[in-house]
């Protein structure tokens, strides 16, 4: 839901009315749409976060008081990335409106207004979609180790070849 205007809608489906779907305005996000319909495709990056920002995390987690036992900070952040010309007509419109919200950084020379000016116009621009998060594998027995397995009753020996007992492949055995 973190596209801009995207909303959950109902009756769409007349089969089923009451089913929910995920509307997203195409020209407000840059949905770049399939001749045919079927594809609808939107500029989705991931980043990277740095070891600080991981830093960040726990140390804020643990503040809080929360257990830190298996507790991944994010290794990515995703978002949508726009075209350059949706981008700059983007920047226009959000300068716009925030000039009107802070009116006090319209026409002033004070850097730090300037930088915060700059600093909210890309804000409003960026979409942040979330956080993903690394799984890391569960320690696992040496690969020398065999396990054990408790023997089927009234199970038959394999067969490497695929065969019946008497040489010959029974197609309805394949599981498709």
């Amino acid at each position: 839901m973190a596209f801009k205007g995207a909303k959950l809608v109902t009756g769409i489906d007349e089969e089923r009315p009451s089913l929910v779907y995920v509307a997203i305005p195409v020209a407000w996000n840059d949905i770049e749409v399939s001749q045919d319909g079927q594809r609808a495709m939107s500029g989705i990056y991931l980043n990277e976060t740095t070891d600080k920002f991981r830093q960040a995390c726990r140390e804020r987690r643990q503040m809080s008081g929360e257990s830190m036992d298996g507790y991944l900070p994010p290794s990515h952040t995703m978002e949508v990335r726009f075209s350059k010309e949706f981008r700059e007509k983007a920047l226009v419109a959000a300068r716009k409106r925030l000039l009107i919200e802070h009116p006090e950084w319209a026409g002033d020379e004070d850097p730090q207004h300037n930088t915060e000016l700059r600093n909210a116009m890309y804000d409003a621009v960026r979409v942040r979609l979330g956080s993903l998060y690394l799984s890391q594998r569960q320690a696992s027995a040496p690969s020398n180790a065999q396990p054990q397995y408790a023997q089927a009753q009234g199970a038959q020996a394999y067969n490497p070849e695929g065969q019946q007992a008497g040489g010959v492949f029974d197609d309805d055995d394949l599981p498709f």
